[in-house]
C-alpha cells in the first residue's frame, strides 16, 4: 500500500490544553506504529520550532497569545502555514478548528486538488449562542447565529468531508447545512488508562481520608466549562452532611479565582495540569466520581479516560457527553449545570453500590466501546478513501 501523508492543522493546542491535544498527540502515537503513514502537524507555539513525537512532526508557528485564553495563541501567520505545506506535500489535509488556519489550509487543499476534512471537536455554535444570550439577550443570539451558522456552512461546506464523534455531532452539522459528515467516535488506550493499584496512596497524599468522597474535576479551568459549578456543589453535598473532597486538576484563566475560593474551603484541593498520562491514570483511579459539567461538549474525553480508569463519571443531560455514559447501571446524569442539580446527581451517583469488580467492569466497557486505534483506523480509511478520488473542487 502505498505511503500517505496526513497533515492536522490545528488551532486550539497549547501546552495546557485538553481533548484536542490528547486527540492529535495519540494520533501520533498510532501512527508511528504504521510504515505506510507519515504525519505532520501544524500549531501555534511561542516560538518556530520542530519537535518529533514517534515518527510525526509538530510544527510549531510563532503566534501571538489569545486574550482571555491561557496558553493559547492565534495561529495566523498565512505564509508560515503555506511554506510548511509546501514542504510537507500531504496527500490529506485536517482541519481541526474553524478559524483562520482552517480558511489557509482549505486555499493549499484547492490549490493543489487534495482532500480536505474537518473534525468538527467543537460545539461553536452552541457555546458562543449561550454567552452571547447570557450577556447581550436573546435577540442578539439570534442575530449572532445567523451569522455564525452562515459562516460555518460556507467552511465546512467546502471540506470534502466533517467528521463528528457523536450522533449529535453529526446533527449539528447537518442543521448547518453540511451533506458529507461521519461519526467517528474518539477512544481511550486502555493499556494506559485503567484502574490503578496505588489508589489509597494518592488519597492520602491529597490528606482523603477513607470516609471521604473524593469527587474530582479534569481540564481547563474555563468559563465555558461550568467548573465554577463545582465548588458550589460540594459546598451543598457538605451542607448535606455527605463527607466529600473536591480535586480540581487543570490551568486556564479561572485558576486564580477558583484558588482563592479553594484557600477558604479545607475540602477543596487545586491540582496543576498534568502533562503524564500515566500520572493522570492514577488521579483518575483514586477517585470515586469524575463531574464533567460541560454543556456544549462534542464528546467528553474525560469522562471516557475517568470511566476507563473504573471511575464513575457525571455529566449534564443534554451536555453532549451523554454516550460516554451509556451502559453505566445504574446511570444518573445532571438536569443541568446548577450546582444544586449537580449535587443531586452527585449524591446518587456516590451512594450506588460500588466495589473493585463494578470499577473493572467500568474499564472492560469502556474499553470496548471507545478503544483509541478503532478511531484511527477509521480516520485514515477515510483519509484513503478521499485521497484515492479526484477531488472536488468547490468554488470559492
Amino acid at each position: 500500500m502505498p505511503v500517505i501523508t496526513i497533515c492536522d492543522v490545528i488551532q486550539f493546542h497549547s501546552p495546557l490544553s485538553g481533548g484536542i491535544k490528547r486527540y492529535v498527540t495519540d494520533k501520533a502515537r498510532f501512527h508511528a506504529t504504521l510504515k505506510d503513514v507519515d504525519h505532520c502537524v501544524i500549531v501555534p507555539g511561542s516560538e518556530d520550532r520542530l519537535e518529533v513525537l514517534g515518527k510525526s512532526r509538530f510544527y510549531y508557528v510563532r503566534s501571538l497569545p489569545m486574550v482571555g485564553a491561557v496558553g493559547y495563541r492565534l495561529l495566523l501567520s498565512r505564509w508560515k502555514i503555506l511554506n510548511i505545506l509546501r514542504k510537507e506535500k500531504p496527500h490529506v489535509l485536517e482541519i481541526g478548528d474553524p478559524y483562520y488556519s482552517a480558511w489557509v489550509a482549505l486555499e493549499y487543499a484547492r490549490t493543489e486538488g487534495i482532500p480536505a476534512v474537518g473534525y468538527y471537536h467543537s460545539d461553536f455554535p452552541r457555546a458562543l449562542d449561550r454567552s452571547v444570550r447570557k450577556y447581550f439577550g436573546p435577540t442578539a443570539a439570534r442575530m449572532t447565529s445567523f451569522y455564525i451558522h452562515g459562516y460555518l456552512s460556507r467552511l465546512y461546506g467546502r471540506m470534502e468531508a466533517t467528521v463528528a464523534a457523536t450522533r449529535r455531532g453529526q446533527d449539528a452539522l447537518e442543521r448547518l447545512g453540511v451533506g458529507t459528515t461521519r461519526i467517528i467516535p474518539l477512544g481511550v488506550d486502555p493499556k494506559v488508562f485503567y484502574p490503578r493499584k496505588e489508589r489509597e496512596e494518592y488519597r492520602r497524599a491529597l490528606g482523603v481520608s477513607a470516609s471521604d468522597h473524593l469527587i474530582l474535576y479534569v481540564g481547563r479551568l474555563a468559563r465555558e466549562k461550568n467548573v465554577s459549578r463545582l465548588i458550589p456543589m460540594v459546598d451543598r453535598l457538605i451542607g448535606d452532611g455527605l463527607p466529600a473532597v473536591l480535586c480540581i486538576v487543570g490551568d486556564g484563566e479561572l485558576r486564580k479565582k477558583l484558588g482563592k475560593e479553594a484557600a477558604r474551603r479545607p475540602y477543596v484541593r487545586m491540582v496543576p495540569y498534568c502533562r503524564s498520562m500515566e500520572n493522570l491514570a492514577r488521579i483518575y483511579s483514586a477517585a470515586d466520581l469524575c463531574v464533567y459539567p460541560g454543556t456544549s461538549e462534542t464528546f467528553g474525553y474525560v469522562s471516557v479516560e475517568a470511566q476507563a480508569c473504573g471511575t464513575r463519571a457525571l455529566v449534564v443531560e443534554g451536555g453532549g457527553a451523554e454516550d460516554t455514559v451509556m451502559g453505566e447501571d445504574p446511570c444518573y446524569l445532571a438536569r443541568s449545570s446548577d450546582p444544586e442539580d449537580l449535587a443531586q446527581a452527585a449524591v446518587l451517583s456516590l451512594t450506588a453500590p460500588e466495589s473493585a469488580e463494578t470499577r473493572w467492569a467500568r474499564h472492560c466497557r469502556i474499553a470496548h466501546r471507545f478503544p483509541w486505534h478503532r478511531t484511527f483506523e477509521q480516520l485514515l480509511a477515510l483519509y484513503r478513501e478521499l485521497a484515492e478520488k479526484r477531488p472536488v473542487r468547490h468554488a470559492a
